[in-house]
């Protein structure tokens, strides 16, 4: 495996949501069902966020191909009852909603087609990943590191 890209997003991570349905009706008679995301949920913000994080971390040449491995660190707002003295000044494991799946959806759907071609690309998610609290004196945000991998052709 090579390094890729790596970089960071400032702000809290916002899990992309369950879709939304809707029973379209047509001028012309034809029916179907609409999934979409609502504009203005927050997670729109965040993948905007994403995305220009990644072209200012500089995007490779083309879109990547072949196997990709995403390595992402969520660190999440640190509530006030974790920042008394006796609490540790590290990252404390996040336990609670959102879950790291739902959290790493919305960073694939942000950097498909800007980094990588399709999702499937995606073969494993690395060593280092995962979701805390941030740390006493740390921000809400997240870490990306992505790797290529060497398929030995």
């Amino acid at each position: 495996m090579r390094k890729v890209i790596r970089f960071t997003v400032l702000g809290s991570p916002v899990a992309q949501p369950r879709q939304r349905h809707r029973h379209v009706r047509t001028k012309a008679g034809a029916e179907f069902n609409m999934n979409y995301t609502e504009a203005k949920h927050p997670v729109q913000q965040f993948k905007a966020d994403i995305k220009a994080e990644a072209k200012a971390a500089g995007l490779p040449p083309a879109l990547l191909e072949g196997p990709i491995v995403l390595e992402c660190r969520f660190y999440l707002a640190r509530p006030a009852r974790l920042m008394r003295k006796r609490d540790p000044e590290g990252p404390v494991p996040h336990t609670s909603r959102p879950d790291l799946d739902n959290l790493y959806k919305s960073v694939q759907d942000a950097l498909k087609g800007v980094l990588w071609k399709d999702d499937s690309q995606i073969v494993g998610y690395g060593l280092d990943h995962g979701k805390a609290y941030h740390e006493k004196d740390g921000r809400p945000r997240l870490e990306l590191t992505l790797y290529s991998v060497d398929t030995g052709d």
